[in-house]
Parts: C-alpha cells; structure tokens; sequence
C-alpha cells in the first residue's frame, strides 16, 4: 500500500511540475506500447497546425509499432520490375492475423547463379494492412541491376539446392495489436 501511495506522489508531483499532458503521454508510451491505441493516443495529443495528419500518424505508428516475430503473418503474391535502370519489386500482401495491423515489412530477395550461389538483397517499406486484409507494396532494390533477372525464373518452392532462379519473401515485419 505504501508503495502505491509513494507512486501517486511522485505523479502527482510529476504532473504539477510539467503539466498533466507530458505526463499522460509518457503514461501512454509505457502503458500503450505496440497497441493501436497507443497510436490514437499519441494522434490525439499531436495535433499540429503544421503537419499532416498523415505526418503524425507515420510518427505515431514508428513511436509505437513493435516487431512481431511469428513466421507467415504475411504472404502474399510479387515480383520483380525494372524502370529507368532501376530494379524493384511489387505485390499484394495478406495479413493472416485477427488481432495485429502490419505497419512495416522488410522484403529478402535471393538470386541464384547458376552454381548455385546466392545474393541476398534487401528493402523495406512502411505498410498499412488491416487484420485479415491485404495491401499492395513495392519497394526499390539499388543492390540489383536489371540484367541480372532476365531470363530468370522463381525457384521451386521446396528446391533444396536452388540454382539459375529467384525467391522472395517477408523476412521482418512490425505492426500493432488492436
């Protein structure tokens, strides 16, 4: 009980010295941390006649996105494109969670020479997807240059030496549960 009532003390005090809005923010960050709510209470106390309320989203969702780590949350069909020299990849990603908005995903490219060595290329991209929604993404890959995927083909799902041929997959992604 004791200690309780020294932690209401020292917030109270905490309050009466900065204000009651800087201490519910660091109460909102400790407590709200890799929720969605966290990122509508960090919205809520942002509000700025000088940013958009996209500017402030994508700072509230980095703020409070956290990593999550189980393999599969997100599959989804892609592939390459090149454009001014310039090599990317694209497609629709499906988030299979009920309980998590993916906000961030980084993409591993693998391409395979013909002996079998690989070169492992990687991009990121912040990503919006709703619980058991899907979204497009593409992100650039300056690692690669467009010859190298001419004549290529994906590499069969369960090659165990792969050679001559690509894969891609989500090798991180970070979200928010809801």
């Amino acid at each position: 009980m004791k200690n309780y009532l020294i932690g209401a003390l020292i917030c109270l005090v905490a309050a009466l010295a900065y204000g009651i809005e800087p201490v519910q923010r660091m109460v909102n960050e400790a407590v709200n941390r890799g929720t969605l709510r966290g990122v509508e209470k960090c919205m809520d106390y942002s509000k700025s006649e000088l940013l958009s309320k996209d500017a402030v989203k994508a700072s509230c969702i980095e703020a409070f996105q956290k990593r999550l780590y189980l393999p599969d949350l997100a599959t989804g069909k892609a592939g390459p494109r090149a454009d001014w020299g310039k090599v990317g990849w694209e497609g629709v990603l499906e988030n299979k969670t009920s309980d998590h908005v993916t906000t961030w995903i980084q993409i591993g490219v693998s391409i395979y020479d013909k002996d079998g060595k690989e070169q492992e290329v990687f991009a990121e991209t912040p990503i919006w997807i709703d619980p058991m929604g899907e979204a497009k993404f593409q992100v650039e890959l300056p690692d690669l240059k467009p010859e190298q995927l001419d004549a290529i083909e994906f590499c069969e799902l369960d090659d165990q030496a792969p050679k001559a041929c690509m894969a891609w997959g989500v090798s991180d992604m970070m979200g928010l549960t809801i």
